[in-house]
């Protein structure tokens, strides 16, 4: 069967926003854990998750748990344009499915709230059908749900995941949909170990990958 729906994670994936993501765990986890310091190595294996998830495994206090949340959504509101940019190719991957037909989501475990500036930023939110946040399921990535939500609205199972992490390409196995991992992962090396079904080096990549395989479909 032909593709004909792409669903993208979007921090680390669509926008490179990893070293915002970095400096704002950083900046965080200073405020509320002043007397540990924390490893780059360590900071980039809290990339991911939700940050309930993140935050709940340094202490076991909810209420902790959720001032570290709102101070982290606040430092990276503030420092978000500093950092990040789309990664080469985005849009004009995005414009030929768009102007093709495809059904386009964004499946992500920010909030919509906390995703929708960076859309508007670099006026990218014209070519989504959909966008599924963490307030839409109740079981994030690598959990199908987001996923499966995706298909139903489409009703369409012809579909690819594509993304940095791990969760993400779960999500997708885990659905029974087709995966794209990305070479500039900075999970590079576990990605691989999912065995997606694709792999692209860059999103200039992406579109004669998905051409070649519905001519052959």
């Amino acid at each position: 069967m032909k593709i004909d729906t792409i669903l993208f994670d979007l921090d680390g994936t669509l926008v490179d926003s990893n070293e915002l993501i970095l400096e704002t765990f950083r900046l965080t986890l200073a405020t509320y854990f002043p007397q540990i310091t924390f490893s780059r190595s360590e900071l980039i294996d809290m990339v991911g998750p939700p940050l309930y998830e993140t935050f709940g495994k340094l202490t076991n206090d909810l209420t902790l748990v959720n001032t570290m949340i709102n101070n982290y959504r606040h430092v990276y509101r503030q420092i978000e344009f500093d950092y990040i940019h789309l990664y080469p190719g985005v849009i004009d991957a995005l414009r030929y499915f768009h102007e093709h037909h495809f059904h386009i989501a964004i499946i992500t475990t920010k909030f919509k709230e906390s995703a929708a500036p960076c859309l508007a930023y670099y006026n990218i939110n014209q070519y989504f059908d959909l966008i599924i946040g963490l307030e839409d399921v109740a079981s994030p990535k690598p959990n199908p749900e987001a996923v499966l939500k995706a298909l139903n609205f489409f009703h369409s199972h012809n579909a690819v995941m594509i993304g940095d992490n791990i969760s993400d390409l779960l999500a997708g196995k885990n659905a029974g949909i087709l995966t794209c991992g990305v070479n500039w992962s900075y999970k590079r090396d576990l990605l691989i170990k999912t065995n997606p079904d694709f792999w692209i080096k860059d999103f200039y990549e992406l579109v004669p990958m998905i051409q070649k395989y519905n001519q052959e479909a």
